[in-house]
């Protein structure tokens, strides 16, 4: 285990031992005690490791989003592809239903068949 060397100010190390001697405990131990909370509380009020969760996880939602957008791109181009071709299948339509209206007409409209005509005879004259 690593070791640390301290130089401390009398007072400290009166009130250090005064307080183990308290807890029923080594000094050494209670330095201990205090160090693991001082890094608690750092933790908490600067978050290291929230804070690079949060960055890790806005990360991941920065990028879910760039994806969303690449395919949303994506699927408007296709909107876009079926549009025109829907526009033109539907200028086929009309134009095939023009046909067949013209078509239909000509159909309807009466027949005149020509009238075969006998030749009159001719009267000589005399």
């Amino acid at each position: 285990m690593p070791t640390v060397h301290l130089s401390l100010p009398e007072g400290v190390y009166r009130q250090l031992r005064k307080y183990a001697e308290y807890l029923g405990i080594q000094i050494t131990d209670l330095i201990k005690v205090f160090i693991s909370r001082g890094i608690d509380e750092m933790r908490e009020k600067y978050g290291s490791n929230k804070a690079e969760e949060l960055i890790a996880t806005l990360n991941a939602v920065i990028e879910s989003i760039e994806k969303l957008e690449k395919k949303i791109t994506h699927l408007e181009l296709r909107l876009k592809e079926n549009e025109i071709k829907l526009r033109e299948f539907v200028n086929s339509v009309d134009s095939r239903l023009s046909d067949l209206e013209l078509a239909i007409q000509e159909l309807n409209e009466p027949v005149l068949e020509p009238e075969i005509v006998a030749p009159r005879a001719r009267k000589h004259r005399v």
